[in-house]
This record gives C-alpha cells, sequence and structure tokens, in this order.
C-alpha cells in the first residue's frame, strides 16, 4: 500500500488554552459545536480517560442522522489528544460513512493545543487513515476539500461557541 500524506488544519481561537481543551474534551461542550454546518447533536455518552470513548450522534437536514464514535488513546491535559474516529450505529459499533461506503472504518486523530500569539490557542488536527484498505486511502485523499470545507464550518461554529463562553 502506498503511503499517505495525513490531512492537516490548523486555527487559532482567542481563547486561553484551558478553555479549548475543556471544549474539546467535554460532552456538554462538544454538543454545541461538534458537527458540521446545518447538523445538530442528538446524543452524548462519554467517558473521557485513555481506553475510554465519546458515543455521539447529529442529526441534519431532512432529519438525517449521523453517529459516530471516539476511542481516546492518548491524552495529555492541554496539549494532546489522540484517538480513533469512526463511524457507528446508534447503539455505538461499529459503522459506515452513510454517504461514502468506501470511506476508511478508522480515522487516526491527533489533535494539539499550543498558546498563539497573545490569548489565542492554536489547535492542529491531523488525520491519517488506520488500518485501511487501498479503496479506503484513496477515497480519504480526494475528500481532502471536502475536509477542509467540513473543519472550516466546524470551526466556526466552535468559534462562536469560545466567544460566547467568555462573554
Amino acid at each position: 500500500m502506498s503511503t499517505i500524506t495525513p490531512f492537516v488544519i490548523s486555527r487559532v481561537f482567542q481563547a486561553p488554552r484551558p478553555l479549548v481543551f475543556e471544549v474539546n474534551t467535554q460532552a456538554q461542550h462538544l454538543a454545541h459545536w461538534l458537527s458540521p454546518e446545518g447538523f445538530h447533536n442528538i446524543h452524548t455518552d462519554m467517558d473521557f480517560r485513555v481506553g475510554g470513548r465519546y458515543h455521539y450522534g447529529i442529526q441534519g437536514p431532512g432529519g438525517m442522522e449521523m453517529w459516530g464514535r471516539q476511542d481516546f488513546r492518548d491524552i495529555t491535559v492541554n496539549e494532546r489528544l489522540v484517538l480513533i474516529q469512526s463511524f457507528s450505529n446508534r447503539e455505538g459499533g461499529l459503522g459506515a460513512h452513510p454517504m461514502a461506503p468506501t470511506w476508511p472504518k478508522y480515522m487516526h486523530v491527533t489533535t494539539t493545543f499550543e498558546d498563539a500569539e497573545g490569548e489565542g490557542t492554536r489547535v492542529t488536527i491531523t488525520w491519517l487513515p488506520h488500518e485501511s484498505d487501498e479503496i479506503g486511502c484513496q477515497t480519504f485523499d480526494v475528500a481532502r476539500p471536502g475536509m477542509e470545507v467540513g473543519f472550516g464550518g466546524t470551526f466556526v461554529k466552535l468559534d462562536a461557541y469560545l466567544q460566547k463562553l467568555q462573554s
């Protein structure tokens, strides 16, 4: 299998690092912003520890539901979060991407949190297919523009949520 370049996206948020880490790692906060534009949270269940997981559901236009889970591999408070991301079913078992059946079953995700200029925090997310076949890697590779747009919209929601918390 050929080597695949990770998808990396980074943004600076005008909020202190502990707050940015908190809203990325607590279910009651994630429910407010972790979904693409036009979607809202319908389920959260989290056991935040190495070996724990976050199971969530979101609903979008026309009532379409998407379910996902994150299995936590490494947690360094206020610095780094490593997890395996997958689509799931309503019960939390492994699922498939509802709009892209060849999407990799698992994604290895690393999120870092660093102090940025002023009062800001730089969040960098790195996605890489995990234990994927060649077709999954190809699907991931051609989806990069869509991931840019998706994360862009999600970051807008995160930014607005952080501003609301600090006002």
